[in-house]
């Protein structure tokens, strides 16, 4: 048993990791930041205290373009976790590393809070509808702490790929270093918002510049 191990060990360590291709990722990415600015830029961004008739105003939509904004949220979910799982693979083939893993769980992260943002936002839809004022009020009080979890997200997507682009020369150093100091400016209040804003271009960047074949 003793002998064996070691044995095994090796064998695993010395798998080849497939790496995606790069039309694949750059596809990915392009999907993905495009979906995610048009999410940005035709959602709501109302305080907890907001006048009500500028919620009700603001939800005023049709049940079908709601169930299509609410489905499209759920393609970038699905999207940010292929992409990611995709990344770790392209990194881990530059060398071997738990900081791909951070980089994965970072985008997952990310991924999970676009969905609360989707429930979210189809359920205000609802309780407008409804016209029921203090769910709309229970609500839009919740959906006005819901950056937090993408704070925590933006920490690990951006210092855990920037720091694994650095360990394993995955990333363009000029990259790995810029992912790197916005992720440190997550936690830093209004300045956190910086790498929200910078996301598509920073997945377009990843896919597009990452190394596919392993280092020398």
């Amino acid at each position: 048993m003793d002998q064996t191990t070691p044995t095994l060990s090796k064998t695993a360590s010395s798998v080849p990791i497939e790496s995606p291709r790069r039309l694949t990722l750059v596809a990915m990415a392009s999907a993905v930041a495009a979906i995610f600015v048009a999410m940005v830029a035709t959602g709501s961004d109302l305080s907890h205290d907001a006048e009500l008739a500028d919620i009700v105003g603001a939800y005023d939509q049709s049940k079908s373009a709601m169930q299509i904004g609410s489905y499209t949220g759920m393609v970038l979910v699905g999207l940010l976790l292929f992409f990611g799982a995709a990344l770790r693979n392209a990194i881990r083939a530059g060398g071997r590393s738990w900081l791909a893993d951070v980089a994965f769980l970072g985008l997952a992260a990310v991924a999970a809070t676009v969905a609360s943002w989707v429930v979210t936002d189809l359920a205000m839809w609802k309780a407008v509808d409804y016209g029921d004022e203090s769910t709309i009020r229970t609500i839009a009080t919740i959906a006005d702490a819901g950056f937090l979890p993408l704070m925590a997200a933006m920490i690990a997507t951006y210092i855990g790929t920037g720091l694994a682009g650095l360990r394993t020369g995955a990333l363009p150093k000029w990259l790995a270093i810029t992912s790197v100091v916005v992720g440190v400016l997550a936690p830093l209040g209004p300045l956190g918002f910086i790498g929200t804003m910078l996301l598509p271009l920073f997945i377009l960047a990843t896919g597009i510049t990452v190394r596919l074949e392993p280092t020398a």
